[in-house]
């Protein structure tokens, strides 16, 4: 059984927090799809009062840690990098066009920066009540079963996460086009929330996963747990992912990392 570390007890306290509100929420999209209510709106509260829970819990714990919200983000947020205090990065609801559509893969994300290196990260998703929780030196557990990467080193049998980047039309045919291309030799799924598929790719489900141009709320949790799981982190020249320049981020075992970089 794994010695939690207090920050993280702070942090799942604050996730399953914030998920009743998004449970209840979750329940009421039925009514909604038969109602003149806007979905975008509803979904908005939603995401809004999560994160306050989220913040609240956060503050009142480590009133001493800053934050980093993606439902009150400003540009001037990122200067908080560059104090020396540890900063929570989060998001409320990762996968929020899953949650619309009432399909259940959708996460609290909470990632933990200090000094610009993620030390920590926790994804639960409400709906399977897994809670994901990583931590420098610590591993990477799912509520207190270790987890370690895939161990496959072929294409062959392996299956891979990806997403669509619609909202950024200048990459979507790259992304179309990595995606057609690994298909032609192994399995892709596009799940819709970055922060489970890396949580997968922790506990072996997924062998790898790559995405371009997120925001560090929804992979910084993410990072922490490939890495502590024995994965790797790596950007599109194969070097090793900086969180706070690189666009394209391509996390996996180091059995596998290889061929399935030559193959993007």
């Amino acid at each position: 059984m794994a010695i939690i570390p207090p920050v993280i007890v702070v942090m799942e306290n604050a996730c399953r927090s914030a998920a009743k509100s998004l449970i209840r929420d979750f329940g009421e999209l039925e009514k909604l799809q038969i109602s003149k209510k806007d979905k975008n709106d509803f979904v908005s509260s939603a995401d809004l009062r999560a994160s306050k829970t989220i913040s609240y819990h956060l503050e009142k714990d480590r009133p001493d840690f800053l934050q980093i919200d993606e439902e009150s983000y400003q540009p001037n947020d990122l200067e908080k990098l560059d104090q020396e205090k540890p900063i929570f990065i989060f998001d409320p609801l990762d996968g929020t066009k899953n949650f619309i559509h009432g399909v259940g893969y959708f996460a609290i994300a909470i990632g933990l920066v200090h000094k610009k290196e993620i030390i920590a990260g926790a994804t639960y998703n409400p709906i399977t009540n897994e809670f994901f929780w990583s931590h420098k030196g610590s591993g990477a557990w799912l509520n207190n079963q270790r987890l370690r990467v895939s161990q496959r080193h072929k294409l062959e049998g392996s299956m891979f996460a990806s997403g669509v980047q619609i909202k950024h039309p200048d990459i979507l045919d790259k992304n179309i086009n990595q995606i057609s291309k690994l298909l032609r030799k192994t399995s892709v799924r596009i799940m819709g929330s970055a922060a489970i598929d890396l949580a997968h790719v922790a506990s072996g489900k997924f062998d790898g996963a790559w995405f371009t141009r997120l925001n560090l709320w929804d992979i910084a949790a993410g990072i922490s747990l490939v890495k502590e799981a024995g994965g790797i982190c790596v950007n599109e020249k194969g070097k090793e992912f900086n969180p706070f320049s690189d666009e394209c981020l391509i996390a996996s075992s180091a059995a596998i990392n290889n061929e399935f970089f030559e193959n993007l």
